[in-house]
């Protein structure tokens, strides 16, 4: 929020963002493995993945890890890491939204993929999206995935 609501609270927003994390991750998955045939790598699922961080003791300490050991705890060659964010306009604004036509919200995707042997990153993309009045921060996320899936570096 660019200013915190009078009604915010803090351990909703914390678990709101939890579910977004895991819905977001499931989305890239899913799509991703749509696109499977046209990669020549596989990905691992987003459960497995999940359990193999949190059975490790690092599922939310992420940032504090190696991007190398991360790939050696999850038994994989390279470690695709992304960060979304995602920003919804208040109630106000979208009543100039509909008579505007402007954007109600926002969203950036940042994913990089880094090699399991070293923990070299070996590729890095950027996206920003802006949300129309009747799109929800999953069509969003599914046209940032387009663009990503047109980019992503293991096109057969």
């Amino acid at each position: 929020y660019k200013r915190i609501p009078k009604d915010y609270d803090a351990e909703a927003n914390k678990n709101e963002e939890k579910q977004l994390v895991t819905s977001m991750q499931g989305g890239m998955y899913t799509y991703l493995l749509r696109k499977s045939d046209n990669y020549s790598v596989e990905f691992q699922e987003t459960e497995r993945t999940n359990a193999l961080l949190k059975k490790a003791g690092i599922y939310d300490k992420l940032d504090e890890v190696l991007m190398d050991s991360i790939c050696s705890i999850l038994g994989v060659d390279a470690v695709i890491k992304c960060n979304y964010a995602y920003e919804k306009v208040g109630s106000g604004a979208v009543l100039g939204a509909v008579l505007l036509g402007s954007k109600t919200g926002s969203g950036s995707l940042t994913m990089l993929l880094y090699n399991g042997a070293d923990g070299e990153l070996l590729w890095r993309f950027f996206k920003e999206m802006n949300e129309q009045l009747l799109s929800n921060a999953n069509e969003v996320m599914e046209r940032m995935m387009r663009k990503v899936s047109r980019n992503f570096p293991y096109e057969k």
